[in-house]
């Protein structure tokens, strides 16, 4: 922290970092795997772990000539990278026992916050603010994935960015999300790295501006003191979230909203 003063302008600033790194070092003869992390010795606590994804099939070629994790798999749908099989090398099949590798840390990594305030005069304004620098974070089948709850509906931020068989190649090609089906489902959401992206952020937590009248004026109608301000708290938040994701909040609970005094 520093806090100083010139003239009539004084300032200060505070700030704290945090990080922290946690490994298994010895777990016996075993591994232990839930909510598509993993806990076995060698690697980071609770790392992800699932498949490589290679992108969207574009064309029946590519499905003919690949490894595929069911037989349901068509055009539009994930494809992933056959890594491994029983003999320690590709066998031509996507299986969960020879296919799946840790794919990075799923724990926030640099965690950090801060407090910034300033005056002059009368005039004071003041702002804090938070924020993880580092994660690994999954887009939940709960926020992503379209025809739920009986082929409800699909989440705002596909429109217009899956593969569709009514879709120019030309909008296919750049297709981000995979085709609209129930049936392949386990295929398309189950835990890969496709999706998978950084979860850091930062968000400003409060920022407040205020003025104090001058004391010549308040101490004639016998008042100590007369501060009138502004307040906004959770004005923005900066990541990689989809929008009307909170990245504090996870997948069921309701976002922090903003609030304005």
């Amino acid at each position: 922290g520093w806090n100083d003063k010139i003239g009539d302008f004084s300032y200060g600033v505070s700030a704290n970092l945090s990080d922290f790194i946690s490994t298994i070092d010895y777990l016996q003869n075993t591994k232990n795997i839930k909510d598509g992390k993993i806990q076995v010795a060698g690697i980071g606590f609770n790392e992800w772990y699932g498949y490589i994804a290679e992108g969207i099939y574009k064309t029946q070629e590519q499905v003919d000539n690949s490894a595929k994790l069911n037989d349901q798999v068509k055009v539009g749908d994930v494809w992933y990278r056959d890594i491994s099989g029983p003999d320690g090398v590709p066998d031509g099949n996507i299986s969960p026992e020879y296919d799946r590798v840790p794919l990075g840390n799923s724990l926030p990594r640099f965690q950090y916050g801060g407090n910034i305030n300033a005056a002059y005069k009368g005039f004071d304004l003041s702002m804090s603010f938070q924020g993880i620098g580092k994660q690994t974070v999954r887009m939940a089948p709960e926020m992503i994935q379209p025809l739920r709850s009986n082929y409800g509906n699909v989440p705002d931020i596909y429109d217009g960015n899956y593969w569709s068989l009514f879709n120019t190649d030309e909008q296919n090609a750049r297709a981000k999300y995979p085709r609209l089906s129930n049936t392949s489902a386990n295929n398309n959401y189950t835990i890969s790295d496709f999706w998978l992206f950084n979860g850091s952020y930062f968000r400003l937590k409060n920022l407040t501006l205020g003025y104090t009248l001058p004391q010549s004026l308040t101490k004639k109608i016998t008042i100590n003191k007369i501060r009138v301000y502004a307040s906004a708290s959770d004005l923005f938040c900066l990541s990689n979230y989809p929008k009307g994701w909170d990245p504090e909040m996870g997948v069921s609970n309701y976002p922090i909203t903003t609030s304005l005094v």
